[in-house]
């Protein structure tokens, strides 16, 4: 349990206001580091409308709206192999957090 306790601080001290979807797409997003996920499979995996995720992944985004930063831990691409797809991938601070997360789960 104190395990689960030190995580959720973490995570509250990243980002007082994260949702249980938005730590699950970015838990998603690590789980799939470095080659990606598609926004469909994460679509799929996690239950919700594609207008949903786009929310959900704006938060972790460099950025939320035009003039409003995000978190940047994840980037969201175009795959170069099928044009229709969008990879999301997570950025140097993605992987930071990702491997804390990882390391407070283990440790």
């Amino acid at each position: 349990m104190k395990n689960l306790i030190q995580t959720i601080k973490f995570l509250r001290e990243l980002d007082s206001s994260m949702s249980l979807f938005q730590l699950e797409a970015l838990l998603l997003v690590g789980e799939n580091h470095p080659d990606g996920i598609s926004m469909r499979d994460i679509e799929s995996q996690m239950h919700v409308s594609n207008a949903t995720l786009s929310r959900v992944m704006s938060n972790w985004s460099k950025w939320k709206r035009p003039d409003v930063p995000g978190m940047d831990m994840i980037d969201i691409e175009i795959d170069p192999r099928d044009r229709r797809y969008r990879i999301a991938t997570l950025t140097p601070k993605g992987v930071a957090v990702y491997d804390k997360l990882k390391a407070m789960r283990e440790g």
